[in-house]
């Protein structure tokens, strides 16, 4: 496969730092890895979680030849890459007791051997275009994804989903990545690779109109680093409170 690629990370508007992290690779089998991660806002050191999930995936994929791997070797690769993170920041932490309660999303995307393959850990996400429209391929781990289905109905129909929201109540995490951190994995599996995605922060795709987003993704007149500029700016203009950080990969 041929890859195009466009990184852009903002400190946005009212943050006094950028927690943010991401990169993109590929290797010489054709294969492609892009990763986005936030490190947790208002935790203490989030950007070194966010640095370290993201140097020490790139460095794994570096160093690792897929050919002949099947699916199920290639989610449990993924898997072990997480462990391999959660140890660099426990031995991290272990020296630097101060970054104890580090943690970070993570959000990542795998093209090899004809598939592509995306881990999730917390509420970054990656998309994909699909006619024309932003198909949601992560599921964001939080308290509002984890309660049940009939129960979130109630809620809906009592009101209580408006007024616990104004304070971002159900937006809460359930799973992140850190050395204190309760975790959970969910990986997903891509059939047909080919096409757009994008990886973004919450800063990002909690302010876009998707639709919007959608239409510059697909624009043949538009550069990639003028769709990715658009795109946090839009999100900037909608009063994004965050860090906003876009990862977009055109695969061919």
């Amino acid at each position: 496969m041929k890859f195009k690629h466009t990184l852009l990370t903002d400190i946005g508007n009212y943050r006094k730092a950028n927690q943010d992290y991401l990169d993109f690779a590929t290797n010489k089998a054709g294969d492609a890895f892009g990763i986005v991660c936030d490190g947790m806002g208002g935790h203490a050191h989030g950007e070194v979680a966010s640095k370290i999930a993201v140097e020490k995936f790139m460095e794994l994929f570096k160093a690792t030849t897929f050919e002949g791997l099947n699916q199920k070797a290639i989610n449990r690769w993924l898997r072990n890459c997480v462990s391999e993170v959660l140890n660099e920041m426990v031995d991290h932490s272990h020296e630097h007791l101060e970054t104890l309660d580090m943690g970070t999303t993570l959000t990542a995307i795998l093209f090899t051997q004809g598939a592509a393959f995306v881990i999730n850990i917390g509420d970054s996400r990656t998309y994909k275009v699909v006619n024309n429209k932003l198909f949601q391929i992560s599921q964001d781990q939080n308290l509002w994804n984890s309660t049940p289905e009939a129960e979130r109905k109630d809620i809906q129909m009592s009101g209580m989903y408006e007024r616990a929201n104004e304070v971002t109540f159900w937006k809460v995490l359930t799973s992140a990545l850190g050395p204190q951190k309760t975790l959970r994995i969910d990986t997903y599996y891509i059939e047909s690779p080919a096409g757009i995605y994008i990886l973004t922060t919450d800063g990002v795709h909690d302010y876009i109109d998707e639709d919007v987003t959608a239409a510059t993704l697909v624009n043949p007149k538009m550069k990639l680093k003028e769709k990715a500029h658009m795109i946090v700016e839009d999100a900037k203009d909608n009063v994004s409170t965050d860090n906003l950080s876009i990862l977009i990969i055109e695969a061919e």
